[in-house]
């Protein structure tokens, strides 16, 4: 993940090109790439857009200003225009090859997320879109797209959007109050930059995943750039080395230390961030030795394509193992090593500079506005072929509903769960080719209430019925979002049986004395409180006759105290919960979760749609595990039974992704609607003996 080279040119701007900061841009790039690579050699190699947000914010506030102080004014269109030449060439053409790539290459399955990305960075919006994703559950396993990274330029753009706007702001600020120019700019970049920082440091405890991505969270960090244009120049060649020495050391020991473990950016991106700074502060007074290596050619050579390396690295990692069927080999990341390096210098100096340095035949800068046309003409070229994609996306996903709907209606007992229970009877009874949900859809094939659900950081307790109110049997289900994949099966078993059954569920938390651990504490609290309204609403209840419950294998992991395991924890929370209703007579049913399967099983299946079942099945024993906290708690709690549906699941001791020509699995661990409603029969009879047992 990196950032544009910002940087303009003698032949345009006239202002000098600093071999230092052209290094570090070669670091922050080569950073970046090393991470996405090999991860584990690099772990902190992220922070390499960090230093591009720093240099960004430096160069661009110092241009703007400089002009202030020349006329008095930016000129804002001139400004824009000149930042499309820079940016829009290079990042439509990756976005163009992008989108084809995904048409040739990837599993239509993933179509529609990363057109969509497609198009959100075409706007250069990426970055909120991938912060929305990153909080929306159903979108919280999604497959990196090869466009992911523009999120950093999305970010970019709206600081070059943003940045001249403010400065005019502050200049007619100083202007009507009579103030001097430079202490009003100064003092409104910095309390933008703190209240950014501030921000940021606040965003990331409560929520990490889109405290990543958004804008306002990283602006500090071109504040912090912006700042450095008004540092006082360093007179001490020997203090200019040793701050640019601890700037060095600090990012080189940022990107091998720092963990994307770690919430990020909040407090600890200081770290990268203020290491840069110094580089950049030093720069000018540090001395011959430190600039001579910077101006080492290869350095350069980096630091002038690394604009091109950003752009182009990702696709090459993303789409290769689409094609080649594997996970990446270290020759393959070497190839794409040199590849990148190739079109880099291709694009750069093909596309990117004819366009970037165009000049009418009189010699002058094309104008704002033709500029802006022929950008806007390039965007909407993307985003006709990421849109059309969406649309044949959309139309599959329409006739695959269709046509689930048509095949679930004629064959009803020889279907998914029901083909297991009625194999001597089903045997060539639906014909072999014929597969539901259309595999490509399996990610989108869900049957989901509101009213039955409460978002992750939510504490309202929203509970559906299904059945007659008057039923002589009333049951309750409660759980997470893998309670919530049976929620047509609890529908379905209600109208048939005639029970009575009230759903509730929570995304990432199911019932527990136990405290489970999340991302933010804002999700701890909305768990913590869902919990307690829960425990209110079947206090002041009649007793059920039995409670369902179910939730994803072992839990999102409990808070443990000293000396005690997780497992045991967790096992004591589900015994404590249900002592609560137990004491009243109310049986716990327990369901078992489905299996477990490889986290791209959608993708599995959709590449191998004919051998599905031998490439993409699993062990047994590796789907299902050997420890169970849902299990192990029914047999240590009173008047609880256990519903074991793995049988179903693995026959022969092999989990498969399809069975009974209904494609199982919605993701790694969640199951589709379809696969679901096949399991009611089953399921019913199942929960009818669980009740009908001794107490």
């Amino acid at each position: 993940m990196s950032s544009a080279d910002v940087a303009e040119t003698p032949a345009t701007e006239r202002t000098p090109v600093r071999p230092d900061i052209q290094a570090l841009r070669a670091i922050a790039v080569l950073a970046v790439f090393g991470y996405h690579l090999w991860p584990s050699g690099l772990p902190g190699g992220f922070s390499g857009v960090d230093v591009f947000f720093v240099i960004s914010g430096f160069l661009i506030t110092g241009k703007l200003l400089r002009e202030a102080a020349l006329t008095g004014a930016i000129k804002v269109g001139v400004f824009w225009a000149r930042r499309i030449r820079r940016l829009l060439p290079g990042g439509l053409t990756v976005l163009a090859v992008s989108a084809v790539a995904v048409y040739l290459w990837v599993p239509p399955n993933l179509w529609p997320q990363f057109l969509r990305e497609v198009a959100g960075a075409t706007l250069y919006v990426q970055n909120w879109v991938l912060a929305a994703d990153s909080v929306d559950y159903l979108a919280a396993n999604n497959t990196a797209s090869p466009v992911q990274h523009f999120w950093t330029l999305s970010a970019e753009e709206q600081f070059y959007v943003f940045t001249p706007l403010l400065l005019l702001g502050l200049l007619y600020l100083a202007r009507r109050s009579g103030r001097r120019r430079r202490p009003v700019l100064l003092w409104g970049i910095v309390a933008i930059t703190v209240a950014s920082f501030g921000y940021s440091v606040w965003l990331t405890s409560i929520s990490p995943p889109s405290a990543y991505f958004v804008t306002t969270t990283r602006a500090w960090e071109f504040g912090v750039g912006a700042l450095v244009t008004f540092a006082p120049a360093l007179r001490s060649i020997g203090r200019a080395r040793l701050l640019a020495g601890i700037g060095l050391i600090g990012i080189v020991a940022a990107a091998r230390f720092l963990s994307s473990a770690v919430p990020f950016p909040g407090a600890i991106a200081a770290w990268p961030v203020l290491a840069t700074a110094a580089v950049i502060w030093a720069g000018p007074s540090v001395g011959r030795r430190w600039l001579a290596v910077a101006a080492f050619g290869p350095v350069q050579f980096i630091g002038d394509i690394s604009y091109a390396i950003y752009l182009w690295h990702w696709p090459l990692i993303v789409i290769p193992p689409f094609v080649l069927d594997h996970a990446l080999s270290n020759r393959d990341k070497v190839a794409i090593i040199g590849a990148t390096f190739v079109l880099a210098a291709l694009s750069t100096r093909y596309i990117e500079n004819p366009i970037r340095y165009s000049r009418t035949r009189s010699g002058a800068e094309r104008s704002p506005r033709f500029t802006a046309a022929w950008g806007a003409a390039g965007m909407a070229a993307v985003l006709a072929i990421s849109v059309s994609g969406l649309v044949i996306a959309e139309n599959r996903r329409v006739a695959a509903e269709q046509q689930t709907t048509q095949i679930v209606a004629q064959h009803p007992d020889c279907l998914g769960a029901m083909a297991i229970q009625n194999a001597s009877q089903c045997a060539g009874t639906v014909p072999s080719g014929v597969l539901v949900p259309d595999p490509a859809e399996a990610g989108n094939d869900n049957w989901n209430l509101p009213e039955c659900w409460t978002a992750v950081d939510a504490a309202d307790l929203h509970v559906c019925s299904f059945g007659p109110a008057g039923a002589t049997v009333r049951l309750m289900a409660i759980g997470d979002s893998h309670s919530n994949d049976l929620l047509v099966a609890y529908k379905a078993m209600a109208e048939r049986n005639g029970w009575r059954i009230d759903v509730t569920g929570h995304n990432r938390c199911y019932w527990t004395a136990a405290v489970q651990k999340k991302a933010t504490q804002a999700m701890v609290d909305g768990c913590e409180g869902w919990k307690r309204n829960l425990g209110a609403w079947l206090a002041a209840r009649q007793a059920y006759d039995a409670i369902l419950v179910t939730n994803q294998r072992n839990g999102f992991g409990v808070i443990t105290t000293p000396g005690a395991d997780v497992l045991t924890t967790t096992i004591d929370g589900l015994v404590r919960a249900w002592a609560t209703q137990t004491a009243r007579g109310t049986r716990i049913i327990a369901i078992r979760d489905n299996p477990a399967m490889g986290k791209d099983i959608v993708t599995c299946v959709v590449t191998h749609v004919a051998d599905a079942n031998t490439a993409c099945s699993r062990a047994e024993s590796t789907a299902v595990g050997t420890t169970d906290a849902l299990v192990q708690a029914t047999r240590r709690s009173d008047n609880a039974r256990l519903i074991d549906l793995t049988d179903i699941y693995c026959p022969a001791e092999t989990c498969l992704p399809i069975i009974g020509n209904v494609v199982v699995y919605s993701d790694k661990d969640h199951v589709t609607a379809t696969w679901a409603a096949t399991l009611v029969p089953i399921l019913s009879d199942r929960i009818s003996g669980a009740l009908a047992g001794p107490g």
